[in-house]
Order: structure tokens, then sequence, then C-alpha cells
């Protein structure tokens, strides 16, 4: 539970590891298996921007700060189906099936495209994919951060942005540690759960499904926080949060704030509040600590 300061930190340490497993991961498919990819160098500077699009290649996003400039590595049997390309501030990355993949369906194993960059910059970036995952090996920060998949899992470190960070996936969990936004934050899953250990924004969107939705909170002054799961709990922390209008419902699930029964409804408000919180689900249960 995210009261739980302890568990808060086995949290973290859990996901700091993975992540530092898929860069070792990563850094060992360009070491091992260097013969076996291609590796193209592009100049890239923190006031570009990166556009990645990829079907079933799992994308990785990691950062040398020893780099010139940016380079893409893909398997070289997929080679053939990768296009880069730079047109002004702006690179553009994609990846499609060979034509061939439907008569290799049962054998087919696409390799990850890895993407490093050489700082943890750049002015905006956007990822989607369909069928594969995203991680984000390093802190990255920019005016504008999208990430978007289908089947996938989206996993992170630090996002910072001062705009806008969107985050999206169908039936892929998103986990992360730390999502900053001087304007506005939207993470929505729909059979997946949303697993973020720290929010920080004006107005803040946490949405989910089937999955759970757990985070803490903080709101920014005349912000606002919109929480909720149709068939998941939603776990809310907002100690970092004042001047708070509250209002939660739930249909078959309970209602706890400060571990207190608040039944199937409830509304609370603190100093002014002038910073809008709605938490909702129908079959799950609430938990918020402010």
């Amino acid at each position: 539970m995210l009261k739980d300061t302890k568990a808060n930190k086995v949290f973290l340490i859990i996901l700091v590891v993975l992540l530092a497993l898929g860069f070792t991961a990563s850094r060992g498919w360009n070491v091992r298996n260097r013969d076996s990819r291609i590796n193209e160098s592009i100049d890239f500077a923190t006031t570009d921007s990166l556009k990645v699009s990829t079907i079933s290649n799992d994308i990785v996003i990691e950062v040398d700060n020893a780099a010139k400039g940016a380079s893409v590595s893909i398997g070289r049997n997929e080679s053939d189906s990768l296009s880069v390309s730079k047109t002004g501030r702006s690179l553009n990355v994609d990846v499609k099936p060979k034509k061939a993949w439907f008569s290799r369906f049962f054998s087919y194993s696409p390799s990850a495209l890895v993407i490093t960059l050489p700082a943890s910059r750049l002015d905006t970036l956007e990822l989607s994919s369909t069928s594969a995952d995203i991680r984000l090996l390093h802190p990255i920060q920019g005016k504008s951060l999208q990430a978007r998949n289908t089947s996938g899992e989206l996993d992170f470190l630090t996002l910072t942005a001062e705009q806008d960070i969107k985050l999206s996936s169908i039936s892929g969990t998103i986990k992360g540690s730390e999502v900053v936004s001087g304007q506005s934050v939207e993470l929505a899953s729909t059979s997946g759960g949303i697993e973020v250990q720290h929010v920080e924004a004006r107005d803040a969107q946490l949405k989910s499904i089937s999955g759970s939705v757990e985070a803490e909170v903080k709101i920014l002054d005349g912000g606002s926080l919109n929480a909720g799961s149709t068939s998941g709990s939603v776990q809310i922390d907002l100690y970092q949060s004042s001047d708070l209008k509250i209002q939660a419902s739930t249909t078959s699930g309970q209602i706890l704030f400060n571990d207190k029964d608040m039944g199937k409804s409830a509304a609370l408000e603190t100093g002014n509040a002038r910073n809008k919180v709605v938490l909702s689900t129908v079959s799950g249960g609430i938990e918020l600590w402010y």
C-alpha cells in the first residue's frame, strides 16, 4: 500500500532492478550480438524530436551521455523493414513486419528496436507499438512525452515534461517511478493496471477499466485529479497535496479515507478546497490517504 514507506522502497528497488536488467540486456544485444544487428547513427540534439513506431518489435530507449548523436539498433534480419529519416529537427523511426512475415508466423521472434540518445533531454517524444513492450531505461525530459501500445507493457523510470505526458495501453500494465508535468498527465489502460510511484501535475487523469490504479499524486495549485477504474481498486496517496475538494463513489466496493470507512459515497474538503479530486470505481474499492 502506498502509505507504507517500506513497501514504497521495495517497489522502487524492484522497478530499478528490472529496468537495470533491461539496460544490461540491451547492452548485451550490442556487445554479444554485434554481428547480428544493424546499427545506424544519426545527428541528434536536445532541441530535436523523436517519433518511433513499431508493430511487433519492442521499443527500448536508453541514454549514453558520451555519444555524439543518436543510434538505432535492430536485428540484421529485420533491417530491410527499418525506416530511419531526419527532417529538420524531427527524427522518425519506423519498423514494419516483412512481407513474408505471415509465412513464418510460428517461428517469428522480432528483435527489439534499441534507440540510444546522447542526452536525457529532447524536444518531444512520441512512441507507439501494437503488440510489443515499450521500455524507457533512463530518465527522459521534454516539452511533450507520449507513449502508447496495444497489448504490450509500458515501463519507465522518470518522465518530466513542460507541457503534457500521455501514456496509454489497452491490455498492458503502465508501471514507473515518476511522472512530472507542469501541465497535464494522462495515464490510461483498458485491461492492465497503473502503478506509478509519484505523479505530479496541475491536472492528472489516471484511468483503467479492469485494472487497478495505484499512485502517489501531488496536485499543483489550482489543479485536479480524476482517478478511476471499473472493476479494479483505486489507491491514491495525496499527502503532498493540499486545499482539496474530494468526491469518491463506488457501487459495490468500499471507500476508506485514512483507513476510515466512508460507505459507498464520500465528500471531503481541506483548506480552501480549490484543487478538485474525483475518485470512482464500480466493483472495486477506494483507498485514499491525505
